[in-house]
């Protein structure tokens, strides 16, 4: 028979308090005997030649036995499977020892034994030894606070153990953020963990005396005397942070080392004020990653790190299954998530695998709707665990015991809740912290218990990602979380060494909802000189110049004195475009970056958003602010050697259907011909070179804007505010050094004496925003840019009459030029005024003006019939003469049996005498993998065929019209529209790639007429969203053709192929895209 015996142990509870220390002299032990023999009152036990006594009154204790342990009842043959053993009444080895002597009997009893699993030898693993290595140098010879990483699983607590062992720690203290976490880690003290078990620790080693502090104790005399009685406190920062600066003062001189465990998730003012009390020298932080959760920075330097990468490839992490679902349905997307996860979990377990199921959520609304959906698998047996609902221990407990196989959860069910059957993760809301998210992986592919456990899998809805950019690969269709997370974890570690230090300076870090340390964006700027000689800028006036501020949806700004930055974070409600129902809408979140460089008197001012003009902003902030724009913003090119440019925007000028081109290459001033300089005026200049010795990136507009395409944090945007000030303020630069050759618009006092042909919007309409994201409001009515036009009205000398006509109003404007004199000198203005009495308004994203007031900041452009073009009050003339498309390169085709005067296949029934059912037809029996009819409303192009190479995503954009009067003709009207539709499609080579498939997944059920069919031809939705997540990754190339059966190859008018020349150069220029013209033979 067997019976274990109780551990042996000395404790002692405070009078009056939760407060106790603990000695744990021997553990519990098991003992093997034949026989119980019982006599009056006791029963004995002899297993070898010990004898062993067992008692019910602890009272009533029999002379001559060594060994006696209390029982609830007499232990008998027949109460031998249930009676309850209480505690030793006599030992040998029940002695009370005092911290000193414990201590004492830790000297050269610990072994650097390490583990080799290859001859199945027990010790500590490479994490363990090396961080105990990197900690032991450190104490010997540093004198600042330590932090150590590492991840969750690689085994932190047997580090601080060893630790406390090795270097004979005379007073520890240790600081956990939770309950939960204090008590786990106290009862590892208590046991020295694994150290014995594994022969690194002598078995006649004493065990610390591990005090524990459940409460606060207001006397620190009663304090003192568990300090003074114990080798180790383990308490939590909550209960630290309850003391006042003196009490915590006197208590750190009780100690002679602190251990911070899970440091990242302490509250960042507490673990401030509470570690200031101590000698940093005594501090060494545990974490599993250093960055904070509440944005605040880990202060301590990083003395070991060893990274998720290196756990993953030693296996001390288990590999991970991303099961994503896509479903832009939010209210359906939990039952989907649900399905999908329970049907894991029951696969799970079907192969002999134990595992739990945990269903995160947010809130705890969120929780009870989603706890709905899981209870109706009964068998199960759900439960709801968050920090209100009753019995939480009890319940707690049962999972321990693993009565309920599903867990739904507000965040995790808390640090230090340590269960490895935890395998199966359901994200119903993403985890938007990247420390959050590396945190939480960790715990569901811990390697204990690999016998009995399999993968962990995680569930997540896709179309439902509003993390932070870093975060979008880890929730993308095949991600590969095993290495992703390694990927950002080495990353992320590395940039927040060198970041704490700024991010401190900082005055309310604690109260953002966005964690400064995880923004990252790509530099960008308007700069404003102060003029005034008074230098300072009073960034406590921003306000006044963001009227709206307070009216957002979420408000927040904080400055950072020492470096003269203001962080301001808005968020604003907006309607979801593919949706009508109110109750669903987007929070738009908006960040602003100001930095003012005192010596230079520049003021930077970063928006996520892109505005144009920060006035109001600037002269709140600065006495007298100057807008650096125009030809002035150049200068920041000054200083670059081997400067090349690879993208120069250029205002052509000679066709309307040109407004903006983009010119792109390697070296592109070798490519830009004399021609075509002649023609042109520089709107915007990007290139890369070096400057002192480092390779730049750097952009600049005519509207003042200058960017870069690094991206970085708020520190390294302030570093490069800093590099682009000289520049900006040296006058001796010459602006024109870069395309000297350009045109430069000059201001003028009258309108041109010229005949105008043409007016047009501001080409930011078409570069700055999404055709969805632009609207005109006219008389509370709203219509999309794509059915709004603006033309030419009746001119004169004196003024420029133009319209906005809709399908439903015409609104009437009027253009002239003002002269007035100021100081003596005469200086020239436009005004724009609205002559009709409708209320119209411009709608860009979020943003809603009037259109006078629009027209008045962002001039239309008027082009005259010599080629010349006004902007407000600046005129541009250019010589150019555009030669015609090349015959040669039309593509002749048959079509013989398509009627050429239908255009779409429409739904059902198909038109297959159309010319999209033939294009489609002959594209089937080309090599793609996806083939997709996107005719319609929103269409990127009328049918998009799509192949997945090995370097590289192939995408041919078909654009089609039918022929007017349904025959062939030399019509150039038959091209205007097509061609502009081909123009059109360029903006989606200039987006993300991942933003181009999620329009086709959006759209992939054509509905006409209350007939609907899917609208991938050949391929599937997987294939979609494979490319998807790959799209940002692997290069993609566009080619466009434009397919109009109504031009016979044999006699192309003139003017037709000018107007496809026009066009092709548009493409060729703005994106590199090759245009292909299908014609009939």
């Amino acid at each position: 028979m067997e019976l274990t015996l109780p551990e042996l142990s000395l404790s002692t509870k405070q009078v009056g308090s939760k407060n106790s220390y603990h000695l744990s002299i021997e553990p519990r032990k098991i003992i093997n005997f034949d026989e119980i023999i019982e006599d009056k009152g006791y029963s004995l036990i002899h297993d070898g030649e010990v004898q062993y006594c067992f008692v019910r009154d602890n009272n009533r204790v029999p002379e001559g036995f060594e060994y006696v342990i209390h029982c609830d009842k007499q232990l008998t043959v027949n109460s031998f499977d249930s009676v309850k053993l209480k505690e030793w009444l006599k030992h040998p080895n029940k002695i009370h020892h005092t911290p000193a002597e414990v201590r004492g009997s830790w000297r050269n009893k610990f072994h650097f034994k390490e583990e080799d699993t290859s001859n199945e030898v027990l010790g500590l693993r490479i994490p363990q030894i090396s961080a105990l290595y990197a900690i032991l140098s450190h104490i010997k010879v540093s004198s600042q606070m330590a932090t150590v990483v590492m991840p969750t699983g690689t085994g932190k607590t047997e580090t601080m153990l060893s630790v406390l062992a090795v270097e004979r720690c005379e007073k520890l203290l240790v600081i956990v953020p939770s309950d939960a976490l204090r008590n786990q880690l106290a009862e590892k003290f208590i046991t020295f963990g694994l150290l014995k078990a594994f022969g690194i620790l002598d078995k006649d080693t004493l065990n610390p005396i591990v005090g524990i502090l459940k409460q606060g104790v207001s006397a620190l005399n009663d304090l003192f005397d568990i300090i003074d009685n114990s080798n180790v406190i383990v308490t939590t920062m909550s209960i630290m942070d309850g003391y006042n600066s003196n009490d915590l003062l006197q208590i750190a001189e009780r100690f002679t080392h602190v251990f911070v465990d899970e440091a990242h998730h302490a509250k960042a003012n507490s673990w401030e004020r509470v570690l200031s009390k101590f000698d940093k020298a005594k501090v060494v932080q545990f974490t599993a990653t250093p960055f904070r959760q509440d944005g605040k920075a880990l202060n301590g330097k990083v003395i070991f790190n060893f990274s998720l990468k290196m756990a993953q490839d030693q296996g001390y992490f288990k590999p991970i299954d991303f099961l994503p679902i896509r479903e832009y349905d939010l209210k359906k997307a939990d039952r989907v998530i649900a399905q999908t996860a329970v049907a894991r979990l029951r696969q799970d377990i079907a192969n002999g695998h134990n595992h739990i199921l945990m269903a995160r959520c947010a809130t705890k609304s969120k929780a009870e709707e989603v706890f709905r959906i899981y209870a109706e698998f009964t068998d199960l047996n759900p439960i709801l665990v968050h920090s209100s609902i009753r019995d939480k221990k009890a319940i707690l407990n049962a999972i321990i015991n693993l009565e309920h196989k599903v867990i739904v959860a507000v965040n995790m069910l808390g640090e230090g809740f340590d269960l490895p059957h935890l395998k199966i993760a359901a994200f119903h809301d993403i985890r938007k912290s990247l420390p959050i998210t590396l945190q939480f992986a960790g715990r569901f592919t811990r390697s204990s218990l690999d016998n009995q456990l399999g993968t962990a899998s995680f569930v997540a809805n896709i179309a439902d990602v509003t993390v932070e950019e870093e975060l979008s690969d880890l929730y993308a269709r095949d991600a590969n979380w095993n290495s992703l997370l390694a990927a950002y974890s080495t990353d992320a570690t590395s940039e927040e060494m060198e970041f704490y230090e700024f991010i401190h300076e900082f005055r309310d870090l604690a109260n953002s909802q966005i964690p400064f340390q995880n923004i990252r964006f790509a530099m960008s700027a308007m700069v404003y000189r102060n003029i005034s000689e008074n230098s300072i800028a009073y960034f406590d006036r921003f306000e006044q110049g963001l009227q709206r501020f307070k009216e957002c949806e979420y408000h927040f700004s904080d400055y950072n004195e020492a470096n003269q930055t203001l962080v301001i974070i808005t968020a604003d409600k907006v309607n979801i475009d593919w949706v009508n129902y109110k109750e669903i809408y987007g929070l738009n979140w908006r960040l602003m970056v100001l930095h003012y460089n005192v010596e230079e008197k520049l003021l930077f001012i970063h928006d996520s958003n892109r505005d144009d003009n920060f006035d109001k902003l600037a002269e709140a902030i600065l006495v007298a602010p100057l807008h650096i724009k125009k030809i002035d913003v150049f200068r920041v090119l000054d200083g670059i050697n081997r400067l090349q440019l690879q993208n120069v925007g250029l205002k052509e000028f000679l066709s309307k259907s040109i407004r903006f081109t983009m010119r792109s290459g390697s070296d592109i001033e070798e490519a830009i011909a004399d021609s075509t300089l002649r023609s042109t005026e520089k709107s915007f200049v990007s290139g890369t070179g070096y400057k002192e010795g480092d390779k730049v990136t750097i952009g600049c507009s005519f509207k003042g804007r200058i960017w870069s395409k690094r991206r970085g944090n708020i520190k390294n945007f302030v570093t490069w505010c800093e590099e682009m000030s000289k520049s900006l303020n040296d006058e001796s630069i010459d602006p024109n050094q870069v395309l000297k050759a350009t045109l430069q618009p000059k201001e003028v006092n009258s309108l041109p004496d010229n005949v105008p042909i043409m007016i047009d919007w501001d080409e930011g309409i078409y570069t700055d925003y999404s055709e969805s994201h632009v609207y005109l409001e006219i008389d509370n009515q709203s219509i999309n840019l794509s059915e709004c036009s603006i033309n030419l009205g009746n001119c004169s000398n004196n003024e420029i009459l133009f319209e906005i006509e809709t399908p439903s109003h015409n609104v009437k404007f009027k253009q002239t030029i003002i002269v007035e004199k100021v100081d003596g000198q005469a200086q020239s203005r436009y005004l724009i005024t609205k002559l009709s009495t409708y209320q119209a308004h411009f709608k860009l994203k979020t943003k809603r003006v009037d259109l006078d007031f629009y027209f008045n900041d962002t001039p239309p452009s008027v082009w005259y019939a010599d080629g010349s073009r006004l902007t407000g009050n600046e005129y541009t003339t250019i010589e150019q003469i555009m030669t015609p498309y090349p015959v040669e390169k039309l593509i002749a085709r048959d079509w013989t049996g398509v009627d050429i005067g239908k255009e779409s296949q429409y739904v059902e029934p198909l038109i297959i005498d159309s010319i999209q059912y033939r294009v489609i037809n002959d594209l089937k029996a080309q090599d793609f993998d996806i083939i997709y009819d996107d005719d319609g409303s929103g269409e990127i192009a009328d049918v998009v065929a799509i192949r997945d190479e090995e370097s590289r995503i192939y995408i041919q954009l078909h654009h089609l019209k039918y022929a007017k009067d349904g025959r062939i003709s030399a019509r150039i009207d038959n091209f205007y529209e097509v061609c502009g539709q081909a123009q059109k499609s360029v903006i989606w080579k200039q987006k993300k790639g991942s933003d181009f498939f999620n329009h086709l997944l959006r759209r992939q059920t054509k509905v006409r007429l209350g007939q609907s069919r899917s609208r991938i031809e050949k391929g599937s939705v997987e294939k979609l969203e494979s490319l998807m997540s790959m799209a940002n990754r692997k290069p993609i190339k566009f080619e466009i053709f434009i397919v109009q059966p109504s031009l016979s190859i044999d006699n192309p008018p003139e003017d037709t192929l000018r107007l496809l020349a026009v066009t092709e150069k548009y493409l060729k220029e703005t994106a590199n895209i090759d245009l292909n013209v299908i014609v009939n033979e």
